[in-house]
């Protein structure tokens, strides 16, 4: 089987380059017409998804069906795929309402302090460590079939914290790589939990937050 992790597409704060964390934001239509796109890109390289499971937010439900083609009734809500949480600073103009903010959360994880109701790091990272032994621990078992391609379709930081709990990087590594709306990457998980690994196969779309 293949394990496919995926970044749900555009939204409006996106663009707008405001932090959306838990909130339920929908996908904007240039999101909608970037998952289409991604599924195309899925027929022409036989990797559609057989298996669907998807954040609890609708701009993750809705990427999945479409990158899927299937009905959202058949996706399985994984909570712990939901992204991280902001607190009081979610949709709010950084700029003005904290402007060392954006700073101190993305070029300086390893010291990163939490706004009043947003998660840390490790606590993303806990989320992310659930994500994928559920999934190491289906794949030991045989509850997937060979020809299975499972698609988690989540959100920019949480993401990152699935790589960094894959590859046992430090936390300042944390942002090394883009990943942008849409992104396809396989991720490779060993039976121990000693080998495992990823490979980006798409880079999705412009780079947003």
């Amino acid at each position: 089987m293949r394990l496919l992790l995926i970044r749900h597409g555009q939204t409006e704060l996106n663009v707008l380059k405001r932090l959306q964390g838990s909130s339920d934001i929908p996908l904007n239509d240039n999101g909608r017409n970037q998952a289409r796109t991604t599924h195309q890109y899925m027929v022409e390289n036989n990797i559609v998804p057989t298996k669907l499971i998807c954040s609890p937010l609708d701009r993750a439900i809705e990427t999945g069906e479409l990158i899927s083609g299937m009905d959202r009734s058949k996706a399985e809500i994984m909570p712990e795929l939901i992204e991280m949480g902001f607190g009081i600073y979610e949709q709010k103009e950084m700029e003005k309402e904290d402007p060392g903010f954006v700073d101190r959360c993305f070029n300086h994880p390893e010291t990163y302090e939490a706004p009043e109701g947003g998660e840390t790091y490790d606590q993303v990272l806990a989320r992310a460590a659930k994500v994928i032994e559920t999934m190491r621990a289906r794949i030991n078992s045989g509850y997937y079939k060979d020809q299975d391609i499972v698609a988690l379709v989540s959100h920019g930081a949480t993401s990152h914290g699935i790589i960094e709990y894959v590859t046992g990087n430090t936390r300042e590594h944390y942002w090394d790589i883009d990943i942008n709306n849409c992104a396809i990457i396989e991720i490779f998980l060993s039976e121990d939990g000693k080998r495992d690994s990823y490979k980006i196969i798409s880079e999705g779309f412009e780079k947003n937050w």
